[in-house]
This record gives C-alpha cells, sequence and structure tokens, in this order.
C-alpha cells in the first residue's frame, strides 16, 4: 500500500511505535496487516456494545468499521501528503473519520425506524409548510440541503482532479452538518406534525446522499455501531 510521499502507522504497546511507508524508496506495509489490527481492536468494542448480536453479525459489523476507517483515513488525504496513521483516531466516533460518517448513518436509520413505529412517516408535509421552514431554519437551508446539494459537484472535483480526498471531505461535513442539526432539533418529539414530517423527509435525503459518498469512497455503513 503505496500514497502520496509516505506513511507512518503508530502501533500499540509492544510494538514499533510506526511502520513508515515510502513509495520514493520502495518501502510498502501490507493493507490486510492494518485491516487485522483494526479489526481485533474493533470487534471488541462491538462485542461489548453489543453483546446481543450473532457472532457472524458482530464480525461482519466490526470488519466494516475496520474497512472504512482505514479507507476514509487514506483517502481524506490529498496524495502528496505524508500521513501519521494513528489507529486510536482513525476508529474514533469524533472528528474526520470513517467511524464518524458511518455513525451519522447509523444515527439517521434509528431516527426513521423509531419514526416508523410511532407512525410519524405517515403524515407527508406539504409545498406551503415545506417553503415556510425552509425560509425561517436557515441553518438547515445552508447547512444539510445546501450541503447534499453540493455532491455532484464534488465527485466531479474528485474527478477532474484525481483526488478522493474531495469526496472524503463531503461525506464529513454533510455528517457534521446532520450531527448539527440533529442536536439542535428534536425530531420525533416535535409537536408540530407538518414540521416533524419536514424534518424526517429531511433525514431520509441526508442518508441519501451520505450513503452514496461513502460508497463512492468504498466505505459500507454497517447496521449499529
Amino acid at each position: 500500500m503505496r500514497r502520496g510521499n509516505g506513511l507512518r502507522a503508530y502501533g500499540g504497546r509492544g510494538e514499533k511505535p510506526y511502520v513508515e511507508v515510502s513509495g520514493r524508496k520502495g518501502f510498502g506495509v501490507k493493507a490486510d496487516d492494518l485491516l487485522d489490527k483494526l479489526e481485533a481492536a474493533t470487534l471488541a468494542e462491538v462485542r461489548q456494545r453489543h453483546a446481543e448480536m450473532k457472532a457472524e453479525e458482530q464480525k461482519l459489523t466490526a470488519q466494516a468499521i475496520a474497512v472504512g476507517a482505514l479507507r476514509f483515513f487514506l483517502l481524506k488525504f490529498t496524495r502528496n501528503a505524508i500521513i501519521a496513521f494513528d489507529f486510536k483516531d482513525a476508529l474514533s466516533f469524533e472528528g474526520e473519520t470513517g467511524p464518524y460518517c458511518q455513525y451519522a448513518v447509523v444515527r439517521i436509520r434509528g431516527i426513521r425506524r423509531k419514526g416508523a413505529e410511532a407512525g410519524a412517516t405517515n403524515v407527508e408535509a406539504t409545498k406551503e409548510s415545506v417553503s415556510q421552514l425552509l425560509a425561517g431554519l436557515e441553518e438547515i437551508r445552508l447547512g444539510i440541503t445546501g450541503r447534499s446539494g453540493f455532491a455532484r459537484l464534488r465527485v466531479e472535483a474528485a474527478i477532474a482532479t484525481q483526488e478522493p480526498a474531495f469526496m472524503a471531505k463531503y461525506a464529513f461535513q454533510l455528517a457534521q452538518a446532520f450531527n448539527n442539526f440533529y442536536h439542535k432539533h428534536h425530531i420525533l418529539s416535535e409537536a408540530d406534525e407538518q414540521k416533524r414530517a419536514f424534518l424526517l423527509r429531511l433525514t431520509e435525503l441526508v442518508e441519501a446522499q451520505l450513503l452514496r459518498a461513502l460508497e463512492l469512497l468504498g466505505i459500507e455503513a454497517p447496521e449499529k455501531m
């Protein structure tokens, strides 16, 4: 695995502090070795959080998180960057990481599932209410809907420059915009049916765009994390 000018992969206790990778010198490190360590660390966490899962489901979940963490970490840098790969940082649910983006999808699915169970998805927002809500909720218009509309532009920019980092940045910014929106608005407990329907529809839009961005990066969002 070679990426730009070099990579330093920081390990755990009892290991070398890092493994240097240099495309110029011809030094490489197998992605499988990094994935094995990432999966082992992730599987332990998944087992602790989701003891109710079957062993195979735990393994598949850990694998999706580990692959997502590694791919996102490597792809978020431009081609000429020197990368310091840190296992803890790559697997973090906070900051510009694959798991952060994956968890945004998991959170959206949870909201939609609970909304369906409560019958909240049976109401459709009218065009009039959507227009009023978009006009009144500026942070949604500029944050969520604005970033959702950038998808095509980011794809074109990534292709034109051969820099997947544009898509990684887009996925992170969209996940971040959604999380900010989620903390400001109580979607399922919203008393106004029209507003609740609008907010739920908005989560569907974000999920679709975020899943598409992650798919282009080769990253899968598991059902639970």
